[in-house]
């Protein structure tokens, strides 16, 4: 009975740890589509100026999501680890932010791979 608690657990952990990296992820790609579709293109100055309603909405929130990843890989995750680490009740929990930062690295990187233009505007 025990067992199947902590299997329930586990896997609620790990749904956790990749919610954050895979919604980014999604947010990132469905901007670029809708962005792509909407605009008839790519944009062709930095900003977001004179874009429709939704997509100044929809850029806000995977700017939001984008920014609270970064800031969470390279701020938090570390912090997190030491504690963890440190602190003996904690240890259990660095598998899952392990995986936290494997998936957030791996994100970063698969964000590069979206069309030029694209990453471009994004970074400006």
């Amino acid at each position: 009975m025990g067992a199947r608690s902590a299997s329930a657990h586990s896997r609620l952990a790990v749904a956790a740890a990749v919610f954050h990296p895979l919604l980014v992820v999604g947010l990132f790609y469905s901007l670029a589509l809708h962005m792509h579709r909407r605009l008839g293109g790519w944009p062709e100055r930095i900003g977001d100026a004179g874009f429709p309603d939704d997509l100044v909405v929809h850029a806000n929130i995977a700017q939001c999501a984008f920014g609270a990843l970064l800031f969470g890989t390279l701020l938090v995750l570390p912090l997190a680890f030491v504690f963890c680490a440190c602190v003996p009740g904690t240890r259990s929990s660095l598998r899952y932010l392990g995986i936290y930062g494997l998936l957030s690295v791996v994100a970063l990187g698969i964000t590069q791979l979206a069309p030029a233009p694209f990453v471009y505007w994004w970074w400006d």
